[in-house]
Order: C-alpha cells, then sequence, then structure tokens
C-alpha cells in the first residue's frame, strides 16, 4: 500500500488551482493526510464511504479552529447540519416539507422574475457578477420564500455572507470580529422577523416553520432562530458560491456557453456540470465514533476524516476525462451536496436558481465577457471570488 501524500490547505497556492496536487495524492491512495496529520478523503468512493457509513458523526469543525464559546460557538451548536441522530432526524423532519420537489418547483415562476429583476439593475459598460448577480439573487429568493421585507435583505446578505468565511482554513484576529459582529447582527434580526410574524402569521416559510409539528413536536424558540439562520445562510452563501462559479466557467468556455444559449434545455445538466468541474464547497469534516481500518488505514474513535469534494468530483474512476468541462456529461452523483443523512436540503431550489439564471443571464446579455481571470479567494472552504468583473455589449 503506497503511503499517503500530505496535502497542505495552509499553502495559498493550493487554492488557486487544487486539482494537480489532488489528483497526486489521490492515484497514491483513496486517502491523503493534513500538514497537521489529520485524515483526508479523495477518491469518489472514500468520500461517498465517510459521508454514508453511520459510523461517523458530524465534527466539531470550529473548535480545530479555537472556536469553543462565544456567539459563534453557540450559533454553531444550534445549527442542523452541526447535529447528529436523533436530533438531526428531528429536525429534518420539521423542515423538510418546505423542500420536497414539487414545493420547490412552484417558486421556477418566482425565481424567473427575481433574476429578471436582478438583470435589470445591470447598466454596463461593466457589471460585478458577485455583487450584482451571485450575490443578490439567492438571497432575494430566500427572503421571497420567508417572507422578508424586501427592503432587509441587504442587510442579512452581508452577514451571511461574512459567516461563509467561519469554516476558513485560517483564522485572524480580524476575521473573528467580524464573524461575531455577523452573529450577533442576524441573532436580532432573525428573533425580530419571528417575532413579527408570530403576530402576523402568513403564507410563507417562516409561518410554516412556526406552525410545524410532527409527532406532537415542534420547533423551540432557540430552535426556529438557528433553522432560520441555517437556511438564511445555506440557502445564500453556498448557492452564491455556485452562481459566480457557473458565470465564470461559462464565459471562458464559448463553446459551451454556445451550446447552453442555443438549447436552454439543458440547463440541468449545465448546473450539474458546473457543480461537478468545480464544487462550491470544499467538502466537510466526519468524526469516527469507534475505530476501524478505512482503505487499510486505522482510524482511531474520534478521529476526524475530511471529505475533499473537488478530487471526488475530478476522480477519473468516476467520470470520464474529469478535467473537461462538458455541459452535455451523462448525468451521475456527485459530491458537491454531500451524501447520506447530510445529503443539502435546499440541493433542489439551489440547482432551480442556476437553471433558471444561467441562461437568462446569457440571453439578456449574449456579449458579455471577462474583463479579467477571477482570482479565488484563499482558505475559504466555501469557495468564492471577491469579483467578477465582465464587460457588457
Amino acid at each position: 500500500m503506497n503511503e499517503l501524500a500530505v496535502v497542505d490547505l495552509t499553502d495559498p497556492g493550493f487554492w488557486s488551482n487544487p486539482y494537480p496536487v489532488l489528483a497526486g495524492a489521490r492515484s497514491r491512495h483513496p486517502l491523503a493526510r493534513g500538514v497537521d496529520g489529520s485524515l483526508i478523503a479523495l477518491s469518489f468512493d472514500a468520500v461517498e464511504w465517510v459521508l454514508r457509513d453511520p459510523r461517523f458523526l458530524t465534527t466539531d469543525l470550529l473548535a480545530p479552529r479555537g472556536i469553543t464559546e462565544g456567539p459563534i460557538a453557540e450559533w454553531w451548536g444550534q445549527v442542523m447540519f452541526s447535529a447528529n441522530p436523533p436530533e438531526h432526524t428531528r429536525l429534518r423532519r420539521l423542515v423538510s416539507r418546505a423542500f420536497t420537489p414539487r414545493a420547490v418547483e412552484s417558486l421556477r415562476p418566482r425565481v424567473a422574475q427575481i433574476t429578471e429583476d436582478s438583470l435589470d439593475s445591470f447598466h454596463g459598460p461593466t457589471a460585478d457578477l458577485v455583487a450584482e448577480f451571485a450575490h443578490e439573487l439567492p438571497i432575494r429568493v430566500m427572503a421571497a420564500m420567508l417572507g422578508v421585507p424586501s427592503g432587509d435583505h441587504h442587510r442579512f446578505a452581508a452577514w451571511t455572507a461574512d459567516l461563509g468565511l467561519v469554516f476558513s482554513s485560517v483564522h485572524t484576529p480580524e476575521l473573528l470580529d467580524r464573524l461575531e459582529a455577523a452573529i450577533n447582527g442576524l441573532n436580532q434580526y432573525v428573533a425580530e422577523l419571528i417575532a413579527d410574524r408570530r403576530a402576523q402569521p402568513g403564507d410563507d416559510m417562516l409561518s410554516g416553520l412556526i406552525a410545524a409539528e410532527a409527532d406532537g413536536d415542534a420547533l423551540s424558540e432557540a430552535e426556529l432562530v438557528a433553522m432560520v439562520e441555517n437556511l438564511l445562510f445555506a440557502g445564500h452563501d453556498t448557492t452564491r458560491s455556485m452562481l459566480m462559479i457557473g458565470a465564470a466557467l461559462l464565459l471562458s468556455h464559448p463553446d459551451q456557453r454556445a451550446l447552453l444559449s442555443n438549447d436552454p434545455s439543458l440547463a440541468a445538466q449545465a448546473v450539474d456540470e458546473i457543480l461537478r468541474y468545480e464544487a462550491p464547497v470544499l467538502g466537510s469534516g466526519r468524526d469516527a465514533a469507534e475505530p476501524f481500518d478505512l482503505f487499510g488505514v486505522p482510524v482511531a474513535a474520534g478521529e476526524t476524516v475530511t471529505t475533499m469534494s473537488l478530487a471526488a468530483n475530478r476522480d477519473p474512476d468516476a467520470f470520464d476525462d474529469p478535467d473537461r468541462f462538458d455541459i452535455r456529461r451523462p448525468g451521475g452523483k456527485l459530491m458537491s451536496f454531500g451524501q447520506g443523512i447530510h445529503y443539502c436540503l435546499g440541493a433542489a431550489l439551489a440547482r432551480l436558481e442556476g437553471q433558471v439564471a444561467f441562461p437568462m443571464l446569457l440571453a439578456r446579455f449574449p456579449g458579455m465577457e471577462l474583463a479579467a481571470e477571477p482570482a479565488w479567494v484563499p482558505y475559504a472552504s466555501i469557495r468564492r471570488f471577491e469579483q467578477l468583473i465582465v464587460t457588457i455589449d
């Protein structure tokens, strides 16, 4: 058995182009190690195994980053994707009815209208697709679903975007101050929003969450605040990344752009290929509940294994010619939304937003071009650019 390669997530160069490093490490073994000795799952099979095996539990992503108390730690302790069964099962059951395929598909006209309104704000000759497209669209969609007043969405858009940096590989005192300000602002806003909705219920998702009950169980006040924050955060930041990444990929691959422009029915395949080729989320961590061997490597009880979506989605054993961006690629299983019981609750909504938005963007601005190559933000586990500047014909 080959010795495990070492993948250095603290190297800024890794974040600008991780694929050669990941491919080299994956060719030696399905697993690698971080510079701290922790295990990283790289191959498609290894990532899927870790995400589906019930012997792996959700890890505390914040403690290794030095966040063990305070408002950020309290927030993380309440959000659904940090919980394990049976608590996770209970929370997911209470909220999942809002994300059924039928419920999500019913939002298509609303998403199209929001997209059209967002594109109307472009006034050229240049635009920043991060600020004016990727940032705006998902927060407006989630605000519409939750019944958030339209004038307020900019307030929590900044907070949720900042919170996405909590999973960065490197933390600074300045970043921690920024994160605490974001969660404090979001906590206060969401509590006020819930109080208003209790007084005046509507037909929105927030009213549904307040009224949600299953088998005589309902969300507590603290759980309700955390659930709304969970939805705002997850529904904004990762979709925001997918939209900016997808726009950059389509604009930098003229042949694929032309295919989608000429045949918008390829939108579903295009979105899945964007998610595969450049996964918006680096991966996630899982803790072993007991000792066992994983692909021939001993894993101790309590040891953390980090899954690497970027490596799994470009595994040549799972995808033909994986380093080629091809929106006609046949659909298949991806690791971009996770797998198993923590599979992303909002995956269908994120896909819908991309399926609607990308064809509309290309149709509205057929002469749009990248003004500069976008730069990846280093250490951001929810991958992003600060800007995506384009010229508009």
